[in-house]
């Protein structure tokens, strides 16, 4: 068994353990919307809203996740996707409401959001997104974002760059040392298949070797889940930053390979050749961005 398998193996098993666990749906999903649509009916929306936001994301990609690793069927991509792209939106005007103590998002979770939804090729909400986290970099919103959060970093520079946004990273906290991201920005453009491949190789090889819960007793820090860049279920086997990069690749007009060498793109959770559906609407989405905005 190799350890995209064993990773694979593991996904499944506790994904299956906490989706099957009793009261889930009614807990993780039906009692988070009572709640924000009881929120919605107060005089003020909390800040807290969010957190509500976040709780339907673990729900819709641990689903999501699950059902393509066992079914092979997308049923929660939309959602999952959506919901990362209004949990922003949302944080983004609360940010500008409370710029002195913003809703407090993690980097990593702000850069899996922005993935899902270049994936998704929403290139219109991504580029709103991609505005806002730029933004949010020189703010107390994400406050210059985090140096050991490598993978979150690859994927913002490589949505700015599909943009064609140009941005001083020097100004924040980039990392000094990109290790195996460096090499696919250095050949992000490159037309060499071969090449392409190999990169998603490294990459794949990398992604998984962070893909772990980590031990938080572990004093040199080198397990410690808060320095790897992979350290939820839902995320040891998407490679989702990977996913970006070969996105963005395809918007700019370049051709990626058609099969990959490495198991983990073997997967049909890591294939680009899905039909992607539009970005959905959301009625209660809709309601909180007009009572934020009065």
């Amino acid at each position: 068994m190799n350890i995209t398998e064993e990773k694979v193996n593991l996904t499944i098993r506790d994904l299956k353990e906490w989706i099957e666990s009793p009261n889930r749906k009614e807990e993780d999903y039906f009692d988070v919307i009572s709640e924000i649509k009881q929120m919605l009916e107060e005089e003020k929306i909390r800040k807290s809203i969010v957190n509500q936001f976040e709780y339907l994301d673990i729900w819709y990609s641990n689903n999501f996740v699950y059902e393509m690793l066992t079914t092979h069927t997308p049923s929660y991509r939309n959602e999952m996707s959506a919901n990362g792209y209004q949990t922003i939106f949302i944080s983004n005007i609360l940010s500008e409401k409370y710029p002195n103590n913003p809703p407090k998002i993690s980097f990593d979770q702000i850069s899996w959001w922005l993935a899902n939804c270049i994936i998704q090729e929403w290139y219109k909400e991504s580029e709103t997104l991609i505005n806002i986290i730029n933004k949010g970099l020189s703010s107390k919103f994400l406050k210059g974002g985090l140096d050991f959060k490598m993978a979150a970093w690859f994927i913002i520079k490589m949505v700015n760059q599909g943009f064609e946004i140009s941005i001083d990273y020097t100004q924040f906290n980039y990392p000094e040392d990109m290790g195996v991201y460096q090499v696919a920005l250095n050949n992000w453009n490159t037309t060499d298949l071969n090449l392409i491949d190999s990169i998603v190789s490294q990459l794949c090889d990398y992604h998984l070797s962070q893909a772990s819960y980590g031990d938080i007793s572990d004093d040199a820090g080198y397990n410690d889940p808060m320095f790897l860049q992979f350290s939820t279920t839902e995320w040891f086997v998407y490679a989702f930053e990977i996913l970006t990069w070969l996105r963005i690749r395809e918007k700019t007009g370049l051709s990626n390979p058609e099969k990959f060498t490495h198991p983990l793109m073997c997967l049909p959770l890591n294939r680009l050749d899905v039909e992607n559906m539009s970005f959905p609407e959301n009625e209660l989405f809709e309601k909180i961005v007009r009572k934020l905005n009065l």
